[in-house]
């Protein structure tokens, strides 16, 4: 099965991990960045690209992180195309990776970054004629953890901030994530989605460990769970559609399962949705091969995000 946003998902041996990387869309020459570069933090890869749509009223937009297991990936392989041809803008930001260049951190800082392009855009909203209301982010693996755990933090706004960019909500109206792991606890992973026990290598640098076992300890336990999207599920989470492109069933895999598999796994979206069934959250749950129909998602976008049918052309 193949989402919208996607052109393929491709193995990318990075740094030894087999991660997905996600495209925003459609085959051939794809549009070019309104705004390139854009600066919205102090750190080396804090920047952004806009797609501006042309709308008679303010657009909504469609914020994508691109995955690649905080180690690697591009804001470049975004394809805003088919969003802009339904009047949806498109911000592609890249974020602070947990290792490799000069202003690595771990988590939170991949976060914290993503957080802040909610926020910056939201500071830009009039001047790129989008409506600070109608806020949706996607992503797939690492960049869905991204969006899923911005999307269900607490409102990390700060009205009395001297810097007037983090005095703006962080707050979204839904998310798309894909191919998301909705936990990153060792424990929870191999006992729900099983697969190699090391799990993948990303999370030693994203956490700024060694070893699984240093996450063992008392303080690593609760960094563990703070990282995991599913800890900040609440009954004021935004409508979540969830994809997945390998089927359910067969959990725990065997350990000799491909970490691309396991990792990526439809379980973690299970996991995700029985959180938000609990709280009486909206959400759809895709999988590879259940029948659902594939144009579920586009149907879910525009009854929250509300574009307008026919971009202007003035």
């Amino acid at each position: 099965m193949k989402t919208f946003l996607d052109r393929s998902f491709a193995a990318l041996l990075f740094s030894g991990l087999l991660a997905l990387q996600s495209t925003l869309s459609a085959q051939g020459v794809k549009s070019q960045p309104t705004l390139a570069n854009v600066r919205y933090g102090k750190y080396d890869r804090d920047f952004l690209d806009v797609f501006q749509v042309k709308t008679a009223k303010p657009a909504p937009v469609l914020i994508y992180f691109h995955g690649g297991g905080w180690l690697g990936g591009d804001k470049k392989d975004a394809n805003p195309d088919p969003m802009l041809k339904k009047g949806i803008a498109v911000v592609a930001a890249d974020y602070r990776f947990t290792t490799g260049t000069p202003d690595a951190a771990p988590f939170p800082a991949p976060m914290l970054d993503s957080a802040r392009v909610v926020q910056f855009v939201r500071s830009h909203a009039k001047e790129w004629n989008i409506d600070p209301n109608r806020i949706a982010l996607t992503g797939s693996s690492a960049g869905a953890v991204i969006s899923m755990w911005v999307a269900y933090h607490e409102d990390m706004a700060k009205p009395k901030s001297t810097d007037p960019v983090e005095r703006f909500s962080t707050r979204v109206t839904c998310i798309l994530p894909q191919s998301g792991p909705t936990t990153l606890d060792p424990k929870v992973i191999l006992k729900r989605i099983g697969g190699n026990p090391t799990i993948t290598d990303a999370l030693l640098p994203f956490f700024g460990v060694r070893s699984l076992r240093e996450l063992d300890t008392p303080d690593k336990q609760k960094l563990v769970a703070d990282a995991s999207p599913i800890t900040h599920v609440t009954k004021d989470a935004p409508p979540t559609f969830m994809q997945y492109v390998f089927p359910l069933g067969g959990t725990p895999l065997p350990e000799d399962t491909p970490i691309n598999t396991s990792i990526h796994h439809s379980e973690f979206g299970v996991i995700l949705k029985e959180k938000l069934d609990a709280v009486g959250v909206e959400n759809v749950l895709q999988t590879a091969g259940d029948g659902s129909d594939p144009q579920a998602l586009w149907g879910f976008l525009v009854k929250h995000l509300k574009p307008d049918a026919v971009p202007s052309t003035k």
